[in-house]
């Protein structure tokens, strides 16, 4: 058999390309500059980027008061359905949630937010979020489940680099490029 391990920013949720222009566009919306937005982007991310973190700091160095935290926040959160990847998605509801797995890189209450927000939480058996390496979670499940196929899909090739292959001869990596990759993720599991 084979399980699939996806990560879920700019692979199963179009994090680079469509949530950050909505977010960007949310607070021009609110009377707020991409330039002015950015700068504050640039400090929170280093912190370990939290999208409430951003708006109160936002709102707050630039003495806005027209609109919340909580409703700006709302505003760019509630939108998450419509940045996810539904072809990808597709595919991975004919699979179930017993053959696919979740690992994620980033703030753990930032990540579970988005997760849930676009609702794909019950289509995993489990969803790891890691603040570092993603090597301990997919090598876990590589050695739970010795006897299956393991396809690990990230948009990243450096999380790849320290898994241990020659330990886990059952894993396969896929560089997620765009959804051209798609019919090569499910092709490896055949």
């Amino acid at each position: 058999m084979t399980k699939y391990i996806f990560d879920f920013d700019d692979v199963l949720f179009f994090n680079t390309a469509q949530f950050k222009p909505h977010m960007y566009k949310c607070f021009e919306e609110s009377g707020l500059p991409y330039d002015v937005v950015k700068k504050y982007y640039d400090r929170e991310r280093a912190k370990g980027f939290v999208l409430e973190n951003l708006v109160k700091a936002v709102l707050h160095g630039e003495h806005v008061e027209s609109i919340t935290a909580l409703a700006l926040t709302e505003k760019i959160l509630g939108a998450c359905k419509l940045f996810l990847n539904h072809e990808l998605i597709k595919r991975i509801k004919k699979l179930g949630p017993d053959k696919c797995y979740l690992v994620t890189h980033g703030v753990k209450a930032y990540q579970v937010e988005k997760i849930k927000r676009t609702g794909i939480g019950p289509l995993f058996a489990q969803i790891s979020i890691v603040q570092d390496t993603k090597k301990w979670s997919v090598e876990h499940l590589c050695e739970q489940f010795t006897d299956d196929h393991i396809i690990f899909v990230d948009d990243k090739e450096k999380r790849f680099a320290d898994l241990d292959f020659k330990e886990y001869p059952n894993l396969t990596t896929i560089l997620y490029l765009g959804p051209e990759t798609i019919p090569e993720i499910f092709e490896q599991g055949t």
